[in-house]
């Protein structure tokens, strides 16, 4: 394995569906990742958000396309060394990032994220999902709950959800790892202000082959968002350790004028995720 996750996490992923990775982030990366957020909810032109209207109050409860801001400090944090070990570990070195987002948690909002799968698939690879945490996300108060060993169950969702769920509290700098079978939910929060969660989805190519998931398009564009993102990567962090990319994929973009000319040809083609899988039944 490696420094960023053990042998005994890599195997707790696998078998119970998740696994918790604390204090991954450094302190410099989670203020300015916080600062981003932010500037985005405040930022009445960026159309690519989710609000809802409680009362007399708007909440940005959902931020897509993160990559793809006046501010690329998302693209620095897809490209930490950290978060892409654990995607290489898992996925092998021919994984991508589909999807980058936020999902925010106001108090007040009174939104609560229902039992659901993020994907199904045919398990003939490891699709996940990392969320790294920007706050503090305590029991009782926005944690996420989780039913263990749920990824690879055959019953229908709305039998599993019946089943004994855990609860995970999360610190600010913290990473979830969890798979995108694993039947997960969160409650609304009652005491802290704010959760804020940027999530990353992890697939190999091969996996997507062989399933038929996505277009070879798709994955050929999703896989040089990496190559941007390394490129930002080495900009702003010329002197820290460098994430080793174990494919033959590799493009380097030497200005961040460059970047934005293939993040513009990147986004070009819409995403269109799989649906989530979700039980509605009271």
């Amino acid at each position: 394995m490696n420094k960023y996750i053990t042998s005994e996490q890599f195997n707790q992923f696998k078998e119970e569906g998740f696994v918790k990775i604390t204090d991954c982030l450094s302190t410099e990366l989670l203020k300015k990742l916080q600062l981003f957020i932010d500037e985005v909810v405040a930022d009445e032109n960026d159309t690519q958000k989710v609000t809802l209207q409680v009362d007399d109050k708007k909440f940005v409860t959902n931020i897509q396309l993160l990559g793809y801001k006046n501010n690329l400090t998302c693209l620095e944090l897809l490209a930490s060394p950290f978060l892409l070990e654990v995607a290489q570990t898992i996925c092998g070195a021919d994984f991508f990032c589909l999807q980058e987002f936020a999902v925010i948690k106001n108090l007040g909002d009174n939104l609560p994220v229902l039992w659901h799968q993020d994907m199904i698939h045919q398990r003939t690879g490891y699709c996940f999902m990392v969320g790294v945490y920007l706050d503090d996300a305590n029991t009782n108060d926005g944690a996420l709950k989780v039913i263990p060993k749920s990824h690879i169950s055959n019953k229908n969702i709305c039998d599993v959800i019946k089943e004994e769920y855990v609860e995970i509290p999360m610190q600010a700098g913290d990473i979830l790892v969890h798979d995108m079978m694993l039947v997960h939910s969160s409650e609304p929060l009652q005491v802290n202000q704010k959760r804020r969660v940027v999530y990353f989805e992890f697939l190999s190519a091969t996996q997507v082959e062989k399933e038929g998931i996505y277009s070879n398009e798709l994955v050929a564009n999703r896989t040089n968002l990496l190559n941007v993102a390394l490129s930002y990567y080495k900009q702003q962090n010329p002197l820290l350790q460098q994430f080793h990319w174990k494919s033959a994929n590799r493009q380097h973009f030497e200005t961040v004028e460059a970047m934005r000319v293939a993040l513009d040809e990147i986004y070009a083609i819409p995403i269109q995720g799989k649906p989530s899988n979700y039980c509605f039944e009271m």
